[in-house]
């Protein structure tokens, strides 16, 4: 396979909906900042395009990435172990949206 485009994007918990109420009774986690990051970071290390676009732009992401791909794999790599590293600022929860 491959595509053209790979989107991302990161859960955001809905107030009033069932995933919000399985979060509050525990029944479900909804990852950390961190963890998303270091998923993805893991899908990017994984994704061999020969061409085309990997996108984690959406509002709901913590870090927007823009990646061409396989040209600009490697710096996005560079990028979200900074993010991780805490030398990146992240996009603050109140940005974050649907």
């Amino acid at each position: 396979m491959d595509p053209d485009y790979v989107g991302a994007l990161s859960v955001i918990l809905c107030k009033g909906t069932k995933l919000e109420t399985l979060v509050k009774l525990g029944e479900h986690h909804v990852s950390t900042p961190m963890e998303i990051l270091m998923e993805l970071r893991e899908m990017l290390v994984h994704t061999e395009l020969s061409g085309g676009l990997f996108m984690a732009n959406h509002a709901s992401n913590y870090l927007p990435l823009k990646v061409e791909m396989p040209q600009g794999k490697a710096q996005a790599i560079n990028m979200l172990d900074s993010a991780i590293n805490g030398e990146v600022h992240l996009r603050p929860e109140s940005l974050r949206a649907l």
